[in-house]
């Protein structure tokens, strides 16, 4: 008899941590889904020697969003020769800065990440401009929102609205078509890297910010990129 009685709360215990179980499964797979599991992709390491590379989208033959006689690709190139500028003005011997590309010369999609995956680059930040009959600055990184791409999306955003933008539309994930799929320099780089849209091209107003606070953007972004790797 006394058996039996001490095989009861043994069942009882045992089913307790078997929901406990359940439970804990359950939610490991939905943080997963949601990309809040700190993961392989979610550690950040800086390294002792910082590689940044930055990518002017677009150029040669491909002029992307047209405006005018104002083209994407040069507004693109501006951008990112002035934010290579900014970090290194900033004088640090651990930081390094790297283009795709520093003249009008076309790239495909693929030649961009591989320069970036070949340096063993510690971050990739992409320059663009949107269009569309919108207004205002994005930023966009992979689909699965890993964190550190989240964490330099956010400082760039941070430094963009302190020196005035129109109208902030956010940190997206995917693509404006596809929320599961991924801008190919977003998700196929190999370190924390996002996309920068500077405002629309076909907006008055977004391009007179652009043109009045072009550096002060350029220096915002440098600021952005340092605190992600420690050194602001």
């Amino acid at each position: 008899m006394s058996g039996k009685r001490e095989a009861a709360p043994r069942r009882r215990l045992l089913g307790i941590m078997c929901i406990i179980t359940a439970l804990c499964l359950a939610a490991t797979a939905l943080l997963w889904k949601l990309g809040r599991f700190p993961g392989e992709n979610d550690r950040f390491v800086i390294p002792s020697h910082i590689i940044i590379c930055l990518d002017p989208g677009h150029g040669g033959s491909d002029a992307g969003a047209v405006s005018g006689e104002r083209l994407e690709k040069d507004d693109n190139l501006a951008m990112a020769l002035a934010v290579r500028d900014a970090l290194e003005a900033f004088g640090s011997d651990r930081l390094s800065v790297l283009l795709t590309r520093e003249d009008d010369s076309a790239l495909e999609l693929q030649q961009r990440v591989d320069i970036a995956n070949e340096a063993n680059a510690t971050l990739f930040v992409s320059f663009h401009r949107n269009s569309g009959g919108g207004q205002g600055t994005e930023i966009w990184v992979s689909a699965e929102g890993r964190q550190p791409e989240i964490r330099l999306a956010g400082f760039i955003s941070e430094g963009l609205n302190s020196v005035g933008v129109g109208r902030d539309r956010g940190i997206r994930r995917g693509t404006a078509g596809n929320a599961a799929v991924s801008y190919a320099v977003v998700g196929r780089t190999k370190m924390p890297a996002c996309l920068v849209e500077l405002g629309f091209i076909d907006s008055e107003a977004d391009n007179a910010l652009l043109d009045e606070h072009f550096d002060a953007y350029a220096v915002a972004i440098a600021d952005g990129i340092l605190k992600m790797v420690n050194l602001k």
